[in-house]
């Protein structure tokens, strides 16, 4: 199997995960990584949020809002400068967080375990080699990087 297909195997593998965990939570992806994002600082200021994920404040807002209809963040004033805002998950939030990451462990676990253990270790260190090498600014961009070429016949 080619790089492309392998690739394109994995994408379906990781849409298939999020249209499952859409239809367990009800939450978009995006909306998802946002509450999970809270539930890890705990609080987080919405100005640090949006510049410390890349979430333009636009799209920021609508996401927001829409955790804050469902009841699962709260927005709060803070204390030391009144025009910030500050977000922490409710605890129906949490839960859904803490559902959320089960079915992670879940996911993972399942997927891992289709390969024997050795080949599982040997696969969870090539990834893991892969991800802390990666650039992923340079992923699109035409230069070869590390001797590879575009055609995929390395």
């Amino acid at each position: 199997m080619d790089e492309n297909t392998i690739i394109h195997k994995l994408l379906d593998v990781f849409e298939y995960k999020n249209t499952y965990q859409l239809q367990t939570s009800n939450i978009q992806p995006q909306d998802m990584y946002v509450l999970e994002r809270i539930f890890f600082h705990g609080k987080i200021v919405v100005k640090d949020l949006s510049k410390q994920y890349s979430i333009p404040p636009s799209t920021m807002t609508g996401i927001i809002d829409r955790l804050e209809n469902k009841k699962l963040i709260k927005r709060l004033r803070t204390n030391v400068d009144r025009r910030a805002i500050e977000l922490v998950a409710t605890a129906e939030g949490k839960d859904v967080v803490e559902k959320h990451i089960t079915e992670d462990k879940l996911f993972s676990k399942n997927l891992f375990n289709t390969l024997d253990a050795q080949k599982k270790e040997i696969l969870k260190e090539l990834l893991g080699e892969l991800l802390t090498n990666v650039q992923k600014e340079c992923l699109f961009s035409s230069e070869m990087e590390l001797g590879g070429d575009l055609s995929g016949d390395d």
